[in-house]
């Protein structure tokens, strides 16, 4: 799985397996807010704060800086 948010275009994506999701794969991102702390990935944002851990294992993390062309996300490993 592939996100890919472009601050330009205001926008977030998602792809999988290099292909982008086909139905609602592209959705208007203009709120970024700027991060104060490190990466954190499955968890979920609930009422009562941050929570929610992801059950399973994940077998790697990349994290680019710019946008990934689609040519160069299907390419990725």
């Amino acid at each position: 799985m592939t996100v890919v948010h472009d601050a330009s275009a205001n926008e977030v994506s998602f792809y999988l397996d290099g292909v982008k999701y086909a139905e609602g794969g592209t959705a208007a991102f203009d709120a970024p807010w700027k991060s104060t702390g490190g990466l954190q990935l499955g968890r979920a944002r609930t009422a009562e704060g941050w929570g929610e851990q992801l059950k399973g294992v994940v077998d790697s993390v990349y994290a680019y800086e710019g946008v990934l062309s689609e040519t160069e996300i299907r390419q990725l490993p």
